[in-house]
């Protein structure tokens, strides 16, 4: 009885080994957000004195052409007054749209990842995992931040041939974010019944996108039970 138990949950070693993905980065493959950019008190006064500039050179052109409606010489004011007014009045508009529609991509991000798998995964017990990170720097035009939930799943393949299963899956949460430093916790297990005889191995996903390819691939060392 015991041999055939050690038997069942001897790990198979005719199975090609895990391909790994272990990235130092990533970045969300979803569509990214956007959202207004916070201004200074300095961005905000230099936008004023930029409007007020272009709206005194439009004025300007206006009101040189009403001179020129005086007659006379004072026609000369329309050659003057109507390029500039034309001018400054189409840039006012356009400097006033663009500023409005100003916005910032938020690109959901990890960096310096880490995932600790422990010693290995015993079938029957759970499975502590952590996966550590930070959030990268921002680029120019964005924000960068973390995602809130990640998904992991306990994966097994027991045949080349067949698609790998999926044996265990948990949400986990950013428990931690001092000093910059992100922490996903959380625990999987495989049951009994699910054997030993097979390559064991992690996932992670993005939550709302775990039909997708993972994008963390680790492999577990299987050991015995105790």
């Amino acid at each position: 009885m015991l041999r055939a138990f050690m038997q069942e949950h001897q790990p198979a070693i005719d199975l090609p080994p895990i391909d790994e993905l272990l990235p130092d980065q990533w970045t969300s493959g979803a569509p990214q957000a956007t959202e207004r950019a916070p201004k200074s008190p300095a961005d905000r006064l230099g936008w004023l004195i930029a409007l007020a500039v272009l709206a005194f050179f439009a004025a300007f052109g206006f009101q040189a052409m009403t001179w020129a409606l005086a007659g006379g010489w004072q026609w000369l004011w329309m050659l003057v007054g109507l390029p500039v007014f034309a001018m400054f009045s189409v840039l006012t508009v356009v400097f006033v749209y663009t500023s409005l529609r100003e916005r910032r991509r938020v690109r959901v991000a990890l960096a310096d990842i880490r995932l600790e798998r422990g010693e290995g995964l015993r079938v029957g017990e759970p499975l502590e995992l952590r996966l550590r990170a930070t959030v990268p720097a921002a680029r120019q035009g964005e924000r960068t931040r973390a995602p809130e939930r990640l998904t992991l799943r306990l994966m097994k393949r027991v045949d080349a041939s067949l698609p790998d299963t999926c044996c265990d899956e948990t949400a986990v949460h950013c428990e931690d974010a001092q000093a910059a430093r992100l922490l996903y916790m959380g625990a999987l297990c495989a049951r009994p019944e699910d054997g030993a005889a097979a390559r064991w191995f992690v996932t992670v996903h993005e939550t709302g996108a775990a039909d997708t390819a993972p994008f963390l691939v680790a492999a577990l060392r299987l050991l015995p039970a105790r």
